[in-house]
């Protein structure tokens, strides 16, 4: 997965803009906020209806099992972290979405999808050349992490 991303290095190098990959001669931003992926997190994403209204919907999971949850319509999705010290929780964009294709993701939400869950959910981040360098075979393979 690491050779796969070109790991930022520099002022701004951190777990927000930790990286970037290109997906179809596309750069996208990848993060790595979720450190602990057993731990299940409230999410929020928000999609559109058929009829064009947004539509936010809220779901608790581990980022593993998130992928179920999305749909070719999802345009943002973020996670709540809770500080346990302070009792102060704040939302952090994992996904967001420009023209249906991805602007940022989670370096943890990009090693969970399967080649399935691109297919249905996000059509147009479809690259083959990944695919075939990660070995994937069917589509219960995972996209972006060696087979």
């Amino acid at each position: 997965m690491n050779n796969l991303i070109k790991i930022n290095e520099g002022q701004l190098a951190g777990n927000v803009f930790y990286g970037s990959i290109r997906i179809n001669d596309a750069s996208v931003i990848v993060g790595n906020l979720i450190e602990d992926k057993t731990k299940e997190y409230k999410f929020r994403m928000i999609g559109k209806a058929r009829a064009g209204f947004p539509l936010i919907h809220e779901v608790e999971c581990k980022i593993s099992d998130l992928p179920y949850y999305l749909s070719k319509h999802s345009t943002y999705v973020e996670y709540q972290r809770t500080d346990f010290e302070s009792g102060r929780s704040d939302w952090f964009h994992i996904l967001t979405t420009k023209g249906g294709k991805w602007h940022s993701i989670e370096k943890s939400l990009l090693e969970s999808l399967c080649v399935g869950d691109m297919h249905n959910a996000f059509p147009k981040m479809i690259d083959w050349k990944i695919w075939k360098a990660m070995n994937t075979k069917f589509h219960s393979c995972k996209a972006f992490v060696m087979n």
